[in-house]
């Protein structure tokens, strides 16, 4: 019988991801999905080969929205820890959740506004990006 070793819980979690070398001239990029996440590391299915040690920063494409209204983009950094042909474990070193620039809706379609404000189109204004950072713990083995 095989004992799991993990102390975080793993979610199997699909979404979209794209990852690139902390290096400056690293060549290691490139996008994928990931297969599940937990607080302390991430697996990701992608094409692209990566070797075990290298640093990466990830950003995917959170499902949920921030007050019903604002995306959201989880940006991880860590190690990679595991590597196989189409997969990838990073251990995360830091995490945090930013919001993204998206258009919001302002304008309500009325009287002396265009036609095509009056069918669906409408002013927009940018959201202003904040971040929410946090830190994973050192773990004792």
């Amino acid at each position: 019988m095989l004992m799991e070793r993990r102390s975080a819980v793993r979610y199997p979690i699909v979404l979209n991801a794209r990852y690139q070398g902390v290096r400056k001239k690293s060549n290691d990029g490139g996008a994928g999905r990931t297969v599940d996440i937990s607080s302390g590391g991430l697996l990701i299915a992608s094409a692209h080969s990566i070797l075990v040690g290298v640093r990466l920063e990830v950003t995917i494409e959170w499902p949920a929205l921030l007050d019903g209204a604002i995306e959201l983009v989880l940006v991880a950094a860590g190690q990679v820890v595991r590597a196989r042909e189409l997969s990838f474990a990073l251990e995360l070193s830091r995490y945090e959740f930013r919001t993204t620039k998206r258009k919001v809706k302002t304008g309500v379609a009325g009287a002396g506004q265009t036609a095509a404000m009056a069918a669906g189109a409408s002013e927009t204004s940018d959201v202003p990006t904040a971040t929410a950072r946090f830190r994973v713990p050192e773990l004792s083995t």
